[in-house]
């Protein structure tokens, strides 16, 4: 005769698991959550940079055109045309701001003074 053997998990072992995970998801979400900012920060400013380098690059071409350094009014207007629109998906121009709207909704201001072509 064949001996009968249960090769499963109690219930005792399956609320256990689901315990275990529940407390290292308690722990990992909140962490993941502040990941996410920072790494947006982080996209943030490497926008800004390179928006910056554009800016320069532009002044120096109408330094060479008129033999005057200027700069383009709208901030975006430095960049070329598929580098602008992939932005302008969430990058905006108000006329005195840039502002970028993250993920969860919040929106981040830099001011730009044409002038000079700071970006604060």
């Amino acid at each position: 005769m064949r001996k009968i053997t249960n090769k499963g998990f109690t219930l005792i072992e399956l609320v256990i698991i689901m315990v275990i995970l529940g407390v290292l998801a308690a722990v990992a979400v909140p962490k993941l959550g502040a990941t996410i900012n920072s790494s947006e920060s982080s996209a943030e400013e490497a926008v800004i940079g390179n928006l910056r380098s554009a800016l320069e690059v532009y002044a120096m071409d109408k330094v060479v055109e008129n033999s005057s350094k200027s700069y383009p009014s709208n901030p975006f207007d430095a960049l070329d045309d598929k580098s602008k629109n992939e932005l302008m998906t969430s990058w905006d121009w108000d006329g005195s701001s840039i502002k970028h709207t993250r993920n969860d909704a919040s929106v981040e201001y830099w001011s730009y003074n044409p002038s000079n072509g700071t970006i604060d």
